[in-house]
């Protein structure tokens, strides 16, 4: 690459924040484009009720721990003003364009650089820059609106889940919820408490995350360690422990998800207790489930509302709307008013030029590319925050000290052939062991673990982050948090 000075950064959410404020610290002139009017992304404009899936200090910076009376699953409008906080404290917030829509990314001439082309208003802009980094995380601000047979007859009102700002809009309603991921319980819940009658119709059930497995142990301790990363479906790169595992291993692998399961089971009341209630028993295993989009720590008000009656599950998909509510393929009729569509969110690179979408070669199932960031085809373009994990915080300030070491000469990258095979290899193996979805590229999730040991070791630092006398127990059985690794990213 040619000597990099001026770095534009797409996008002011999470992942736009890290790598401005670690890209700022080692000397870059930074500007960042925000299209809202306010930083912090998926943040900035959440539905009714909504936070953060996991415990606090699960989702916070490394160097930059929420305060102590933040409480676990984080409100919404608090991380936003703990990331405003964040960039005002480390000199990014002045660097921010806001209500600046980004229109297109081009190359620049012959000279390896880029031009980004905006609108602020009705102002059209142009800035170049040596190196871009899109950091618009998984999905745009574009809704997943699928249409239904009968639809434009249906006399009640349909909304996305992202325009339920207040549960109010639903009171007094008969609401039916469409989906079963962390948004459409969310939205669930909210109508529970409200409306007249609410339903939630899905495909299929999938497994829950307690917050606390049997009520005592925190998820963290079951979920984020090495010995878990060691038993779930086998990473593309898997060590000799995990080979040996999952071959002559694998009875007993086998048996330790299956005692999970009973576990959840028991803790979630899934089952049917002989016909009497809905099975809620996920049809897929848990250990390939886990790599579903809708793998979640649900609420815990919301199963206790599904058994109490309050919210009505329905296994089924919507065969057509009618006037008055709606026609299920397992042969119920939904008499409703109301529709919440929990159906996630399109993704949107329309603002790249058509020679640079073509080189990236984008699949069916997402943008696959070398340490989930860098393309061999296209130089001086890196994406930061594609990549879904348990502890995206984490994983966004991981990346961005990846990049910062490869911007400054710390490290290179392989060959092209050699990122190509690499690509291919992650590719393979997401379709073998993966559900497939259109973000299937991006999924990691339980298997951060690995990846974040492939960007340290790529940067020269040890990926063994215990310490202390019992440094080895704890890393086989305790849990990774961004607190682990606060000496890497300062």
């Amino acid at each position: 690459m040619n000597p990099i000075r001026t770095v534009g950064v797409v996008g002011a959410g999470v992942a736009g924040l890290v790598v401005a404020k670690t890209l700022l610290r080692r000397g870059y002139a930074c500007t960042l484009y925000e299209r809202d009017t306010m930083l912090g992304g998926v943040w900035a404009a959440g539905y009714s009720n909504f936070g953060t899936q996991v415990q606090r200090e699960l989702y916070e910076f490394p160097d930059w721990p929420l305060p102590d009376d933040v409480p676990d699953f984080t409100p919404g409008p608090v991380v936003r003003d703990y990331l405003e906080r964040y960039a005002k404290h480390f000199g990014v917030f002045p660097r921010i364009e806001f209500d600046a829509t980004v229109r297109q990314i081009s190359r620049q001439g012959t000279t390896g650089g880029w031009s980004i082309d905006y609108h602020q208003g009705s102002n059209a802009h142009r800035m170049e820059f040596d190196f871009v980094v899109v950091c618009t995380g998984l999905y745009s601000n574009k809704p997943h609106l699928p249409t239904f047979a009968g639809q434009d007859k249906f006399c009640g009102d349909v909304l996305h889940v992202s325009q339920l700002r207040d549960r109010n809009q639903l009171r007094d309603k008969r609401v039916a919820v469409i989906g079963f991921g962390k948004s459409a319980t969310d939205a669930a819940l909210e109508s529970s408490a409200v409306a007249e009658q609410t339903s939630i119709v899905y495909r299929q059930t999938h497994w829950p995350v307690p917050p606390l497995l049997l009520n005592i142990l925190p998820f963290k301790w079951a979920m984020l360690n090495r010995l878990t990363s060691a038993l779930i479906p086998p990473y593309y790169r898997a060590s000799p422990l995990e080979r040996y595992l999952h071959t002559v291993g694998k009875p007993l692998v086998w048996g330790w998800w299956r005692i999970v399961e009973c576990l959840l089971i028991a803790q979630y009341r899934l089952g049917s207790r002989g016909n009497t209630r809905p099975n809620l028993v996920p049809k897929v295993p848990i250990e390939f489930d886990a790599f579903g989009e809708a793998v979640m720590l649900p609420r815990p008000a919301f199963y206790r509302q599904l058994r109490s009656g309050k919210i009505v599950p329905l296994e089924a998909e919507i065969s057509a709307f009618t006037e008055n509510g709606l026609n299920l393929s397992n042969g119920a009729v939904l008499d409703i008013d109301t529709v919440v569509l929990a159906t996630g969110w399109e993704s949107d690179y329309g603002y790249l030029a058509p020679e640079i979408r073509a080189a990236l070669n984008f699949s069916d199932d997402g943008l696959y590319l070398y340490r989930q960031m860098v393309h061999p085809e296209v130089d001086g373009l890196a994406f930061v925050g594609y990549a879904s994990t348990v502890t995206s915080v984490l994983t966004y300030n991981l990346q961005a000290r990846w990049l910062a070491d490869l911007l400054d000469g710390r490290h290179g990258l392989p060959s092209t052939a050699e990122m190509h095979l690499n690509i291919q290899a992650q590719q393979t193996w997401k379709r073998h062991v993966m559900p497939p979805s259109k973000g299937r590229a991006a999924r990691l999730l339980l298997h951060m673990l690995h990846y974040h040991d492939e960007l340290l070791e790529d940067v020269g630092v040890s990926p063994l982050r215990k310490r202390g006398v019992f440094g080895p127990f704890k890393e086989v059985f305790a849990p990774y948090e961004p607190a682990d690794y606060r000496d890497v990213v300062e």
